[in-house]
């Protein structure tokens, strides 16, 4: 690589890892009384600092774009309360600065912002309204990674943004059962089987132990005709009824479909956003697992079931 191409991606890299916070930190160093020879002394205070809040925004459009779109292909019977907090878990604040630590952002001398703690970060509430938080080296991190994800983009073209993010965000192992929470699964279930179709589901006793023992158990499962849609067990029957209805409901939402059976409509884009220069051996493999010679639109499927559900 020419010298002068490594500066410039190296400006870029500096850049993304410059948080607008230092801004405050040479406001704050600049109204210091100090006399002109100390002032030259410290060529910090006359720089003129490029931080990556466009940068972020950007690299935060393009992972929703391309985790969203994933997800709901993947799993085509998703909710979309339920998809968002999918979207959150894999590449949410929490996940990037974890991800951002092991690309060694957070190590000594890379990340330029605010440590003194004067400066902020306004969040939203679950209500609609904000709240201001101290600003952590996560949040940092974590902006750091959104704005390095928009250098990606534009060095190397949509298809290294994409195999990038599959790669490394998209492969973390979670725990989605847990994101499906549901208030009345029973009532849930019942009009997701009217929507299909189906039959009205019913709850059938499968086995018990110890009715009138202090630890009884129940196994209960919930069928639509003759098929199975899943099974829970309680202490109680209602109980057991209850997770039973929840089981189906997870077995319906979190069905997967085969990776090489749809195309992602974001390789629409690949030849538009092509790139400034080769993708890199580290990430040819990855880009073309998830790159497509044409792209077929599937199906938009049936409208969810939004009453009584909390997911």
């Amino acid at each position: 690589m020419p010298e002068e191409e490594f500066d410039r991606r190296m400006t870029l890299v500096r850049v993304a890892c410059t948080h607008p916070s230092v801004l405050s930190v040479q406001q704050t160093a600049s109204s210091l009384p100090m006399s002109v020879q100390e002032r030259k002394q410290v060529p910090e205070l006359h720089e003129t600092i490029e931080h990556n809040a466009q940068l972020a925004t950007l690299g935060n459009s393009l992972l929703g774009m391309i985790s969203a779109e994933f997800f709901h292909l993947k799993f085509p019977h998703l909710p979309t309360r339920v998809l968002k907090a999918f979207v959150s878990a894999f590449v949410g604040p929490s996940t990037l600065a974890d991800v951002g630590s092991e690309m060694g952002i957070l190590s000594q001398g890379v990340q330029r912002w605010d440590r003194t703690g004067s400066s902020s970060l306004v969040r939203r509430t679950h209500r609609g309204g904000t709240s201001t938080v101290p600003l952590l080296s996560k949040d940092v991190a974590a902006q750091s990674v959104r704005a390095l994800v928009a250098v990606m983009f534009q060095e190397l073209g949509m298809a290294a943004t994409r195999g990038f993010i599959h790669s490394y965000l998209l492969s973390r192992r979670l725990d989605l059962a847990s994101l499906l929470k549901f208030h009345d699964p029973k009532r849930v279930l019942s009009t997701t089987c009217k929507k299909y179709g189906k039959p009205v589901p019913q709850s059938r006793m499968i086995a018990e132990t110890g009715r009138l023992s202090i630890n009884p158990v129940f196994v209960v499962g919930v069928y639509s005709g003759a098929v199975k849609l899943g099974e829970g067990t309680g202490s109680s029957i209602r109980m057991a009824e209850y997770r039973a209805a929840e089981d189906a409901l997870r077995r319906l939402y979190l069905s997967e479909k085969p990776d090489d059976s749809f195309t992602l409509p974001s390789t629409t884009l690949d030849d538009a956003f092509s790139g400034q220069a080769p993708l890199p051996h580290s990430l040819k493999m990855a880009a073309s697992r998830t790159m497509a010679p044409v792209h077929v639109p599937q199906p938009l499927g049936r409208s969810e079931v939004l009453h009584e559900s909390r997911g």
